[in-house]
Order: structure tokens, then sequence, then C-alpha cells
């Protein structure tokens, strides 16, 4: 089966002055990133601050342009557009296709424009509907959010942050889109309204036959939502797997990490986890060689300092991992100390 977006050996690197007078630094804050995203599921992409997802999702949506690398789309069998080779006036079309959600409502609105023209804008911009038309899409959008016509007028200043966000998601719609980009879009809200959001992203994948790449450092809330999950770090992809089986048997030791970091009630069992990850994420202008992950890895060796493992399938699975001895350590899934079923369910 063909995936809907696969991404290869994509790379960004930005410049970067070291002080008034410095030298350029630069930073590769994505290297060599290789991902598959099918339709009709939901990938997760997960990790510390940092790590490049949300640049990621930019470079995937082509709000920034990669280094080198590649984007392939392919809207229908038979038709694959390389996006990430595309000019801007070549790129616009497709913009209707692969939408984004921020993670910041308030900051993503124009607090100058009213509901209706911030949901009419990217119809406008696209030149695909005028008059009644535009009104009736517009309408209908903010109708599928839970946004009522009364409120077509108002300012974004004027609604609640779970609101807004319902706002943001009638936006990207109200195009009618094949993948949708979430970048942290609940991450600003409070549980509650959290919740709500997840299940209308549910409802909506469901009824309009969505595809999403969900961005997030909230495993509980990928957990819930995610048909599958990206691990990153430091630019890297280090493990990609089923949901499931992530959180029931991670295959690498940055994901035993993250997984441990998971809120448990029963003191008991937050005992029995192994201590905190050692060290800081190194910084981007001076990487380490060989594993990235190796400077906190409690199972490092020489040959981790050395030598840059690929990104490979283990055992013959749907788990592939960037690990040297990914078939032979023993990790903790989530499951060993606590049901991990998101906080949604």
């Amino acid at each position: 089966m063909t995936a809907l977006l696969e991404v290869e050996n994509l790379t960004k690197t930005f410049s970067m002055r070291s002080g008034m007078f410095g030298d350029t630094i630069t930073l590769d804050a994505l290297v060599d990133i290789n991902l598959k995203v099918e339709k009709g599921e939901t990938l997760a992409i997960v990790g510390e601050s940092g790590c490049g997802k949300t640049t990621l999702g930019r470079c995937i949506a082509r709000a920034l342009d990669p280094t080198s690398g590649s984007v392939s789309y392919t809207p229908e069998p038979g038709k694959t557009i390389e996006l990430s080779s595309l000019s801007k006036r070549e790129l616009k079309p497709w913009r209707q296709d692969i939408r984004m959600i921020f993670q910041d409502p308030m900051s993503s609105l124009n607090p100058y424009m009213r509901v209706f023209d911030l949901v009419a804008e990217p119809l406008r911009i696209h030149k695909l509907a005028r008059g009644a038309e535009l009104e009736q899409r517009v309408v209908s959008a903010l109708d599928k959010v839970g946004i009522p016509r009364d409120a077509l007028q108002r300012f974004p200043h004027a609604f609640s942050g779970g609101q807004r966000q319902r706002i943001g998601i009638a936006r990207a719609l109200v195009l009618d889109p094949k993948l949708v980009i979430a970048d942290e879009a609940v991450s600003a809200l409070d549980v509650s309204i959290q919740a709500q959001i997840l299940n209308l992203l549910e409802d909506l994948k469901t009824d309009f036959g969505l595809t999403y790449l969900f961005i997030s450092h909230d495993l509980g809330v990928v957990n819930y939502i995610a048909d599958r999950v990206a691990v990153m770090y430091l630019g890297h992809v280090v493990e990609t797997a089923p949901t499931e089986a992530l959180f029931e048997r991670p295959r690498h030791p940055y994901t035993e990490v993250l997984l441990e970091a998971l809120p448990i009630a029963d003191p008991t069992r937050r005992a029995q986890r192994h201590e905190a990850v050692k060290g800081e994420i190194p910084f981007l202008g001076n990487r380490p060689k060989g594993c990235p992950f190796h400077t906190r890895c409690r199972f490092a060796e020489d040959k981790c300092r050395a030598e840059k493992p690929e990104l490979r399938p283990i055992n013959g699975g749907p788990t592939y991992a960037a690990c040297h001895f990914a078939e032979t350590i023993e990790l903790k899934g989530a499951y060993d100390d606590a049901p991990a079923t998101g906080t949604y369910a």
C-alpha cells in the first residue's frame, strides 16, 4: 500500500552567529528523517522539547524549506507529488490538502479579525468560494467544531481557550484537507478541555476520513489518540512502533525514559523505577559522535560511542529502532508500572 505521505532523508540545518562578532554555527535540527504516514492513521511524533518535532511538522507543511531530502505526497494511487521540490506558486494548490493546527490558538488567530473572516480567509486566498457559498462553507466548518452561528462576528478574545482552538480547527477543515498536522494542539488547554478537543479530533477523523500527524510531548495524550508513534531525540527518529507495542515493550532506551516519566499514583510502584536519565540534551552545535543518545544511556558501550545505529526493523516486526542492542536489552514498558491507557478514555 502506498503511503499518503513519505519523508525520506529529510534534513534541516539552521545557521546562527556565536555572539555579536563570533563565527557562524550550523545547527542540524533534523538529521536524515525517514517516515511514512499511511492514509487514515494518526501518527504521533513525541520527544523532549528541542528534539525537532515542530521543525519536522513545519518542513512537511513547507512552512520551512528543508535543507535536503524529500517529502512526497500521494493524494491518489499513481499520483505522487514531491512537495519539497515545488516552488511557492506550484505548492499553493497542495496547501489545501495539508493543513496545520497550532499550539497556541490565541497567537495563531489574528486578534483583529472576526471569526467569520478568520475561517473564510483560506477560502478567499485559494479562490474556492465567494458570496453565499463562502458563507455556507464557513458556517458548516464552524458547526462541525461546535461554534454557533451567532459567534460569527465576534473577535478571538471573546472566546475561551478551548473555543479558540475549535476555531483554529475550523480554519484547517474549511479547505477539506486530507492530512492535518496538529502541533501540540491541546498542550495549552486545561485537562478537561483537552479531552473535548481530542474527542472532537477523533470524531472529525472518522467523519471526514482525515489523516493526522500529531505532535506532542504528552504520552498520555498520545496513547489515547495515536495509532502509531515515532520517537525523536536530538533531530533523529530513534524508534517507531504501533502505539500499543511501544507502550508495552519499548525497544530504544530513550523511549523507556519517556515512558518512565508518565505519572503514577502508587508510590510503591514509583520507587521501582530506574533513576532519572543522566545529563542534559547535548547542544545541537556539538553533537556527540556515534549514537546521539549514548551520553545519557545506561546501556552505552564503546560501539555506541563510535558508530551511529541505523533505524531498522526489530525481529521482523512493525517496530523500528535505532539502537545497536535493541534485540537484546530488557526495557520496561508503561504497563510494567501501571496501566497507561491515557487520561481521556
